[in-house]
């Protein structure tokens, strides 16, 4: 279940369209502004670049070591008229001397979005201005029961946060879904903890093959007992899975954490102002609103 809370970051390019929910005290409490500027970009593998990069911002450094804490990135959109904003996890987070660090990862996708774009021209000393952090949802651990963890490859800096901080011999399962072994090769073990990695091959399009939700499926048959869930990745496959937990297990909500990292046939963009819609909407209804079920209001 995808949840957007008032208080998470919106893109600038509809504040006048959306000035209400822009201008909402839940959304704009904590909001910290700063830059990031590029020190170094790795290719760690074909789908993955990862920017190094220098922070300037006022934000408190515990935020940043948050489990799974989100930006968003501040970019020019593709003709150049307006910018656009799009939320990445801070993979990790470390001080050098005075220097404060983090770690973005993006996944490569075909197809001349802002972020492609950007990237295309991303060098040494580039600066981008960005918006948070922001911590997003987590498993749940509750009574040494397992969590199970299901991922493709946009969500596995999410799960690299989360099993850094694994709760110590706390029983864990995880599927991550990318097709690159080197990205899986890199996440941590914490004791207690099996990992499944699901290869996509190269011409599988991202988002089809439904190994993740023939994975939570056949999980669950396995696991009759009381589990935990929390899954990231493509939208209608994360509803999928959202509905067989909740709906034919007939799960709690708040032990199914389950959101659409992105979406087949969506840009960022249409994404975005569906939900700033959303907001509007709920906000007229109930003006002391701060949580919003994505799949709730789904179209």
């Amino acid at each position: 279940m995808k949840r957007f809370r008032m208080t998470d970051p919106i893109p600038v390019v509809y504040g006048g369209r959306h000035r209400r929910v822009l201008e909402h005290p839940d959304h704009r409490k904590g909001i910290n502004h700063g830059m990031m500027t590029i020190t170094t970009i790795i290719d760690v593998a074909p789908s993955v670049v990862r920017l190094e990069a220098l922070l300037d911002h006022e934000g408190d450094a515990s935020r940043w070591l948050a489990t799974n804490p989100a930006l968003r990135l501040e970019l020019p959109d593709v003709d150049g008229s307006s910018t656009v904003s799009r939320v990445y996890t801070v993979r990790s987070y470390r001080e050098v001397g005075s220097r404060r660090l983090i770690d973005v990862d993006i996944v490569r996708h075909t197809g001349d979005s802002p972020v492609m774009q950007w990237l295309s021209g991303v060098r040494r000393g580039t600066s981008v201005r960005i918006l948070g952090p922001r911590p997003h949802f987590c498993p749940s651990f509750i009574d040494g029961r397992p969590a199970l963890l299901f991922a493709d490859e946009t969500a596995i800096p999410a799960l690299t946060t989360i099993l850094r901080d694994w709760p110590e011999a706390h029983p864990g399962l995880v599927w991550a879904e990318t097709p690159d072994r080197a990205v899986i090769d890199e996440i941590p073990r914490p004791q207690g903890v099996e990992i499944h990695w699901l290869p996509r091959a190269v011409p599988e399009a991202p988002g089809t093959t439904g190994r993740l939700v023939d994975a939570a499926i056949e999980a669950s048959a396995v696991h009759p007992e009381p589990i935990t869930v929390w899954a990231c990745g493509e939208h209608q496959e994360m509803r999928r899975i959202r509905d067989h937990f909740r709906r034919d297990r007939e799960m709690r909500r708040e032990d199914v954490q389950v959101f659409g990292y992105w979406r087949r046939g969506r840009t960022s963009s249409q994404i975005d102002e569906a939900r700033l819609q959303r907001y509007e909407e709920a906000l007229a209804l109930n003006p002391r609103m701060t949580v919003l079920d994505d799949f709730d209001v789904d179209d």
